[in-house]
């Protein structure tokens, strides 16, 4: 949550309450972000949606933000949409709809989950556009797939078999052990 101080009456209010401050403040032309400390005239304020974290903001010199696993798979499919825009064979209403994908940050990357997203976001219902806009990410993410894995991964030797444990007569004696153990104890409190 974003929070800014107002530089005319020095009172800090939250990103969806200024402009309520706004109307009732009559010398509020800035505001300051109180995380970060930077000035917004106007109505810049709008575009400061997401701030610097406490760790960016206390670490310190050396201090590198750690990449989130999920946000580097999304930027990554959104370049393979942004990839796709490009190729010569795709025709031109999948191209439109590729163009408007690619200005989301939130495409989904499993088929079923994609193809709801699009018919709620995007308005598409025909279900050979659904399917021709999966098949052209599947064809195209199969193929980056096998350039990514060497060819020894592929196939597995044959002398690799799962070896399958027997019980000792060590775990079935220790078992028994504890049985009579336990035995013991209620007839010390019978007696």
């Amino acid at each position: 949550m974003v929070f800014f101080t107002c530089n005319a009456c020095g009172e800090s209010v939250k990103k969806i309450q200024v402009e309520k401050h706004v109307s009732n403040c009559r010398n509020c032309e800035c505001l300051s972000c109180i995380d970060c400390g930077k000035d917004f005239w106007g109505d810049d304020y709008k575009s400061h949606v997401k701030c610097i974290s406490e760790g960016q903001k206390y670490g310190g010199k050396g201090y590198e933000a750690k990449t989130h696993k999920g946000d580097a798979k999304q930027q990554a499919w959104i370049q393979k949409i942004n990839e796709l825009i490009k190729k010569p064979n795709v025709s031109p209403k999948v191209r439109e709809l590729l163009q408007q994908i690619s200005a989301f940050d939130n495409v989904p990357r499993k088929k079923a989950k994609f193809q709801n997203w699009m018919k709620n976001s995007l308005k598409v219902h025909s279900d050979s556009v659904l399917e021709q806009v999966w098949d052209i990410f599947s064809e195209a993410s199969s193929s980056e797939q096998d350039q990514q894995q060497p060819p020894s991964h592929t196939a597995k030797p044959h002398a690799e078999m799962p070896i399958t444990k027997v019980p000792s007569a060590k775990t079935n004696g220790t078992t028994e052990e504890q049985t009579e153990a336990k035995k013991n104890k209620r007839e010390r409190k019978e007696e």
